[in-house]
């Protein structure tokens, strides 16, 4: 090799010892940058201990509304059958007290003045019942007339009152409800807020629960299915395992109700075909019969989104209040496996809850 060409050589070496660190250089972040994503990072952390507190008030929230819809219940049904027994009593009473008053005036035409002196004497007909002296002197042909009127009125007295307790008792219960359905709103609404103004950066950093929520305006949270199937309400939202829980006229809750903002999607949780159904205490609802073989209802929709054939995901209505949910927007999720009996769907839920 030539003098000339070995200079050459070393040159080119020496270049590149030189090149190597000033690459290295370039692809250290600045210090800035780095503060950025460490500032990020601390942001994400925030955000999401704020939005899992949130959460924690609003399952506790869900529960106590749970529990005071079932007290409401349970009062409704003790109402109906008190009122009823009320009503039993009252007509018994009425009747012995046309027996007694037919008895009275026998008594006067045959010539028993007295029983007519204590009538007088008497300010209401309950105290003509309970007189002694109406007891002594009319002998003891009437005493069943008389023990069963008296039986009959003290029963009257305490129905009366217990149904008074009771009418109050769900007036309580019943502007609780209220203040709950509202509270769990604002919670709602809350979440949403925060997740509609995360930046992409904060957003990309949350946990896949927020993720899909995060960002772009405060989308939908469908981030992927769990064993295939998607949750199917796409959004902020809270249940309990209320399956079994006392409703209104002595039913008994055949679902799982998951508390969501007017007009959150509701997704299908499974492939399969749709069908918009409205009426009833169900309002407006889909019955999505699944590609598993599974039936699944959707009740209380704001309106419907799709219908026919749908893919796992597909937004397919939105929850709203329609039926007997007003004032109370809620998806009421039913699963009938194989198209049979409802089952309990809250271990589904909570198994594809992401």
């Amino acid at each position: 090799m030539s003098a000339s060409g070995r200079v050459g050589r070393t040159i080119q070496r020496l270049s590149l010892a030189l090149l190597f660190p000033c690459l290295l250089m370039g692809l250290r972040l600045p210090p800035a940058a780095a503060d950025s994503i460490s500032e990020k990072k601390e942001q994400a952390k925030a955000v999401e201990r704020q939005l899992n507190a949130l959460q924690a008030e609003l399952n506790r929230l869900t529960s106590e509304l749970s529990q005071t819809q079932s007290k409401i219940a349970s009062l409704e049904t003790r109402i109906q059958a008190n009122q009823a027994q009320l009503s039993a009593a009252e007509a018994e009473l009425k009747r012995w007290k046309e027996i007694l008053s037919n008895r009275i005036v026998a008594m006067y035409k045959e010539g028993n003045a007295t029983a007519l002196d204590v009538l007088l004497e008497c300010e209401d007909f309950d105290t003509f019942v309970h007189s002694y002296d109406f007891m002594s002197r009319i002998g003891n042909h009437d005493a069943e007339a008389i023990a069963a009127t008296r039986s009959l009125v003290s029963e009257i007295r305490e129905r009366r009152a217990e149904l008074e307790e009771a009418r109050a008792q769900y007036q309580a219960y019943y502007r609780d409800l209220q203040v709950k359905r509202a509270s769990i709103q604002s919670k709602l609404n809350e979440q949403k807020a925060i997740l509609a103004g995360l930046d992409r950066e904060v957003a990309a950093l949350l946990s896949s629960r927020y993720r899909g929520a995060a960002g772009g305006g405060g989308g939908t949270w469908n981030v992927g299915p769990v064993n295939g199937l998607y949750f199917p309400v796409a959004g902020p939202h809270s249940y309990v395992n209320d399956w079994g829980a006392p409703r209104s006229v002595g039913r008994t809750h055949k679902g799982c109700d998951i508390m969501a903002a007017y007009g959150t999607p509701c997704v299908a949780i499974t492939s399969g075909v749709v069908e918009q159904r409205r009426g009833g205490n169900a309002g407006l609802y889909i019955a999505l019969h699944g590609d598993n073989g599974h039936l699944y209802y959707y009740m209380h929709l704001q309106g419907f989104a799709a219908s026919g054939r749908v893919a796992a995901g597909q937004v397919i209505g939105y929850v709203g209040d329609t039926g007997n949910a007003r004032g109370c927007p809620h998806l009421h999720f039913e699963w009938h496996p194989n198209h049979g009996g409802p089952v309990n769907p809250y271990p589904l839920l909570v198994a594809i809850d992401r």
